[in-house]
């Protein structure tokens, strides 16, 4: 167990800090963390841009490495030096207790987000959107309780720019920064949300960006998801996979026995 700079409780699980917080102390760190790089733009002071990142099965099975299994250093080298992970997902949450150092509850992208946007509204921060559909981001405001009648006046910009990590936009990170948003939502999905902002970090002025993946077609009821028992059991894959089979069976499977695999060799000493 470790203690952050920001004074958050982690456990480390694969190297990567995952913070010991419930969905509502998530929220509030999260605003924390904007209104100190808000008060600091406002007093004339630069502060670096803090990211954060739900950690899930898809993530570990895309960044981290272990005999037989590949991975990608970099995208690990982001999640281990974000400034906020939460547990996205109940096998962390289980593996967490398999160690010993449990985590108090699954912290979902799909729940921050509607959570934090309510707040925003309330306190009158403003948001942006880096990839999805516009429909689909519109419609997920129009949808979401206390924000659906002032959904215009936090929503300060949304880039549907199509993103190539093998280039460089300058143009989205300056459209980003002129809109002079509070909070940045990058929805493009893991790996490349998360190679995306941690490649760029050091040129936005955003106090915070989060990787939310495809949260706002959940919130915009393009995918539906699955019922709450299934979540709190571990299982939404499962469902996930009945709605999309086709483009999903192969990456849970896979994620599931490289996520296995990794936890095993995690208790028996590795990884901590």
């Amino acid at each position: 167990m470790c203690i952050t700079q920001q004074g958050i409780e982690t456990i480390s699980l694969f190297q990567i800090p995952v913070a010991k917080v419930t969905e509502k102390e998530a929220v509030e760190r999260i605003l924390g963390m904007v209104r100190e790089g808000r008060d600091a733009a406002q007093s004339g002071q630069r502060r670096r841009t803090r990211m954060v990142a739900t950690l899930n099965v898809d993530f570990v099975a895309n960044a981290v490495s272990g005999w037989p299994f590949g991975g990608n250093t970099e995208l690990w080298g982001y999640l281990k030096s974000a400034d906020l992970v939460t547990a996205d997902g109940m096998p962390i949450v289980l593996l967490s207790k398999l160690l010993f150092r449990p985590l108090p509850e699954r912290v979902a992208g799909a729940d921050l987000v509607p959570a934090l946007c309510r707040r925003c509204a309330e306190e009158g921060l403003r948001v942006y959107v880096l990839g999805c559909e516009r429909d689909a981001v519109e419609e997920a405001f129009r949808r979401m309780e206390a924000v659906s009648e002032n959904s215009r006046a936090i929503l300060s910009g949304h880039d549907t720019s199509i993103v190539n990590l093998d280039e460089e936009r300058t143009e989205i990170v300056e459209r980003i920064n002129s809109a002079k948003p509070d909070l940045l939502f990058v929805a493009l999905g893991n790996p490349k949300q998360e190679l995306w902002m941690g490649r760029n970090i050091g040129k936005l002025e955003v106090p915070v960006m989060m990787g939310i993946g495809g949260t706002f077609n959940f919130l915009a009821g393009r995918v539906k998801r699955a019922p709450r028992w299934m979540q709190r059991c571990g299982l939404e894959w499962i469902y996930r996979i009945i709605q999309e089979p086709g483009r999903l069976w192969r990456r849970y499977a896979y994620g599931l026995v490289k996520f296995s695999w990794l936890s095993l060799r995690s208790i028996l000493g590795g990884y901590r």
